[in-house]
């Protein structure tokens, strides 16, 4: 996990929770397509398969993740880049 410190600072926060991984991907997309070039999306989630799917969605996308940091309780911190 990087340090606090470490971590990018988002333009935008997308908070998740609850949400399956399946309804994260459309979700993101909006979001990110609202965003600008470059601009750093947070997405927070908590349903423990989003640590495979949003990174996957990142390479199929062409967006850059830069960052995920596992909490306590289950919950995942994903730090998103728009191409």
């Amino acid at each position: 996990m990087p340090a606090a410190a470490a971590l990018p600072e988002p333009d935008d926060v997308l908070e998740c929770y609850g949400q399956t991984c399946v309804s994260l991907e459309p979700l993101i997309k909006k979001r990110m397509r609202d965003m600008e070039s470059g601009q750093v999306l947070e997405v927070r989630a908590d349903d423990p398969t989003a640590r495979l799917g949003v990174p996957s969605w990142c390479r199929l996308s062409g967006n850059a993740l830069l960052a995920t940091v596992v909490e306590d309780g289950g919950r995942t911190r994903f730090f998103l880049r728009r191409k």
